[in-house]
């Protein structure tokens, strides 16, 4: 795919749920949460420094090989439901860093050079 990419200058659209492929594969990745884009980066800079809570537990949840002993955050609770989400932020009912507005107010795109996050926690900078 890279060689096709490269000598036919392509561009793909790959979906896929193994980080790992992802990293691998893109120059640009997505971060989707029941059906909404909630970061969009270049993908090294969005493996290392993931600013939606969802892409961080997302990247938490990859087995540390390295055992640096850095302190991990499962993603917790049930996915609500994709034919009746929650109001506001979707993430809202299993994000630790959720408020009122998050419940009420569906998050506008950040756009900040190459790349955008979804979200009012990083928006008041409480992360």
């Amino acid at each position: 795919m890279k060689r096709l990419l490269r000598n036919l200058r392509l561009t793909y659209l790959f979906i896929s749920h193994d980080l790992a492929v992802v990293y691998h594969i893109s120059d640009f990745a997505g971060v989707m949460y029941l059906g909404r884009l909630v970061e969009w980066a270049d993908t090294k800079k969005l493996f290392n420094q993931p600013k939606h809570p969802y892409t961080q537990m997302l990247l938490d949840a990859i087995p540390d090989l390295k055992f640096s002993g850095r302190p991990r955050t499962p993603v917790a609770g049930e996915v609500p439901s994709p034919i009746t989400p929650p109001p506001g932020c979707s993430f809202h009912p299993r994000c630790p860093y959720a408020t009122a507005r998050c419940k009420t107010e569906l998050p506008l795109p950040i756009i900040s050079q190459s790349s955008q996050v979804a979200c009012h926690a990083v928006e008041e900078q409480r992360l």
